[in-house]
């Protein structure tokens, strides 16, 4: 079956086998890359432990919403938009883009990619919470994870708006001064409310995965969805492949 399978012409295969053909070979090369890996697991484990296990920023009350922040931003839109950049730079999205793969099978599977990366990422955080002592209740998981979805299918849009418009370099710059920003001042680390911009922060995706994660709302939830449909529009207008 598997060597019929790889025998038999690539336009003719279902458009799930190439989704998920092109989401292994995004996942290979970000689990292969240090610094992807570093992002994506390093920095969310890391920041558990010092959140747990230190008196670091002692007035951070729920440890698990800071880390579901930081696995969205990292995970879904710094990793995602620097690798896309990269990959549109050597032209392997325009090499791809001229093959009978559909692009939408290419989309698909990189975003796909993405979702996997980040649940393993969440998994991980989840095996290492109950035994860090973070009171990680059954609920508290639930909401870790429904706020890990919601803030991936806003922010994931806006890594190919930024990957698919501006070259490499910069994007690795944005992407990697957003993730900080965001972290630092976005109501994450520092809670929103100590900020003097802090009622801004609300209708942005860092606070409003944060306030799901600590608790099912409506309000950040319906921010997050906002911001997944203007990003997805932008990103079906303005996208390149090369």
């Amino acid at each position: 079956m598997s060597t019929q399978m790889a025998r038999q012409p690539i336009e003719h295969r279902p458009w799930l086998t190439l989704a998920g053909v092109h989401a292994r070979w995004v996942l290979r090369t970000t689990w292969r890359n240090g610094e992807q890996l570093l992002l994506v697991v390093g920095v969310p484990i890391i920041a558990l432990l010092a959140l747990t296990r230190t008196d670091l920023l002692s007035g951070v009350t729920d440890p698990l919403a800071v880390v579901a922040a930081m696995i969205v931003l990292g995970s879904g839109f710094t990793s995602p938009a620097i690798s896309i950049a990269f990959e549109r730079r050597y032209g392997s999205y325009a090499f791809l883009g001229t093959t009978p793969m559909p692009r939408s099978a290419i989309i698909a599977g990189t975003i796909g990619a993405i979702a996997v990366s980040a649940l393993i990422a969440a998994g991980l955080v989840g095996a290492l919470a109950p035994v860090l002592a973070t009171g990680l209740a059954p609920a508290a998981f639930g909401g870790f994870i429904a706020a890990i979805v919601l803030g991936l299918v806003a922010v994931v849009p806006w890594a190919f708006v930024l990957a698919g418009t501006a070259r490499a370099e910069s994007v690795l710059v944005v992407a990697n001064a957003v993730f900080l920003v965001a972290i630092v001042f976005g109501g994450v680390l520092i809670p929103a409310a100590s900020l003097p911009f802090g009622a801004v922060l609300a209708y942005l995706p860092p606070d409003a995965v944060v306030q799901v994660a600590s608790g099912p709302v409506a309000v950040p939830t319906l921010v997050l969805l906002g911001w997944a449909f203007i990003g997805s529009v932008l990103a079906t207008r303005t996208f390149r492949w090369r």
